[in-house]
């Protein structure tokens, strides 16, 4: 069996790599290779059609000739007997002093199918884009590389304020959030974690950074403010929905809650303030 060399070609301003492999059938080699599988000393891309296989200066056809088995092996196929032969049905073998000549395409360009298209960069590219798809393996596919960018999208620009409240005082909380962004507000919900038996009233109060941090000015967001009805869980089951005066949000607004009434035996509040940036 021969040593695999690596040859190069130019042709016009087109350079094509590719490693040969050579093996010249002798008794030792079928001793130690029984079947038609031919191991590859260089690594291949299944699909591709980047691989050259000859035999006695025969070229074989992939799924005629040879098979793919995986990137490293592929398998010959030299047909079956006739039936006039005593071994009718039976594969044919390889014989001593069989020429096998195999060349692994490795090109930086190559143009296939008369259509300008790079065989191997073409199938990369389909592979990378549809591994793009999902995220892990576990995933579920996106259908279209677009439909996950704009899921990205969509979370890269959607932040959420979070405030938690247990127990839950009258007036104005004493934690105030800033919100390093400009934004819009896209939506408000509240919940509890126990419903209180009677009706609960918020305003969420907002402070520019320079009143903050000179004299605080905390104006109401709302003009009608949010509200959890006795017996409810939240307050997206409120028939008076909250209304806002301004949605807009300035780079450092501070935030804080009013509690304007809270519901007998309400506990757990969590207030959530959805923003578009």
């Amino acid at each position: 069996m021969a040593g695999t060399k690596m040859t190069l070609r130019r042709y016009g301003n087109e350079l094509i790599y590719w490693n040969e492999q050579e093996i010249i059938v002798d008794q030792a080699y079928l001793d130690k290779h029984e079947d038609l599988y031919i191991r590859l000393t260089h690594p291949y891309i299944l699909g591709t059609k980047m691989l050259d296989v000859y035999l006695n200066g025969q070229h074989l056809l992939v799924q005629g000739g040879y098979e793919e088995v995986d990137e490293n092996t592929i398998r010959l196929d030299l047909g079956t007997y006739p039936l006039e032969h005593p071994l009718a049905g039976q594969h044919i073998p390889l014989v001593i002093d069989d020429e096998i000549y195999i060349r692994t395409w490795k090109p930086e360009y190559r143009q296939g199918g008369g259509g300008g298209i790079d065989d191997l960069r073409f199938k990369r590219l389909e592979e990378e884009i549809v591994s793009a798809r999902k995220y892990t393996e576990r995933d579920v596919q996106f259908h279209r590389l677009d439909d996950r960018l704009d899921y990205i999208q969509e979370r890269a620009e959607v932040k959420t304020m979070v405030f938690v409240l247990d127990p839950i005082p009258l007036g104005p909380c004493k934690y105030e959030m800033r919100f390093p962004f400009e934004g819009k507000i896209r939506e408000i919900y509240a919940s509890c974690g126990v419903y209180g038996t009677s009706k609960s009233e918020f305003s969420i109060e907002k402070c520019s950074q320079f009143d903050y941090e000179t004299l605080p000015n905390w104006t109401n967001i709302f003009t009608r403010n949010l509200t959890i009805h006795a017996g409810e869980k939240s307050s997206n089951t409120s028939h008076l929905p909250y209304i806002l005066s301004d949605p807009m949000i300035h780079k450092n607004d501070h935030f804080r809650i009013y509690t304007h009434v809270a519901g007998e035996d309400l506990r757990g509040l969590t207030l959530e303030i959805v923003v578009i940036i």
